[in-house]
């Protein structure tokens, strides 16, 4: 992808075969934006699913992250679904379980998505 966030960095285009891959391409991209120096804390990942409809099932834990609901004040790296979190904003976004021609990933659900980084947006999308 070549677009970029105003204000912000260019968008990372994040392609994947099968829900292991995506899962573990998310924990290397958090990995990553933490050894530089960012805060599990900013990072919000926001999926058309459910956690337990999604790559990164029940899990508690991004590899030494704690995963959390972004409502429950806890620290960690957020999520939320996309619907849920409609009119709010976080610095870092991770979108994920992204595919083609699924229902709750209609071209509106991805802008609702993308548009809520304020600085940085990973697009986790299937290969295809």
């Amino acid at each position: 992808m070549k677009s970029k966030l105003a204000g912000g960095m260019s968008v990372v285009s994040v392609p994947w075969k099968d829900t292991t891959e995506e899962k573990r391409m998310i924990e290397k991209e958090i990995g990553r934006l933490v050894s530089q120096g960012l805060s599990a804390d900013r990072i919000l990942i926001l999926s058309p699913n459910r956690r337990e409809k999604n790559c990164l099932g029940e899990a508690g834990r991004l590899k030494e992250w704690p995963l959390v609901d972004f409502t429950s004040g806890e620290r960690g790296v957020k999520f939320a679904t996309i619907r849920s979190f409609k009119g709010l904003e976080a610095d870092v976004v991770f979108l994920i379980d992204v595919r083609d021609n699924t229902p709750v990933c209609s071209p509106a659900d991805i802008y609702v998505g993308a548009s809520r980084a304020r600085y940085l947006l990973y697009v986790f999308h299937q290969e295809g």
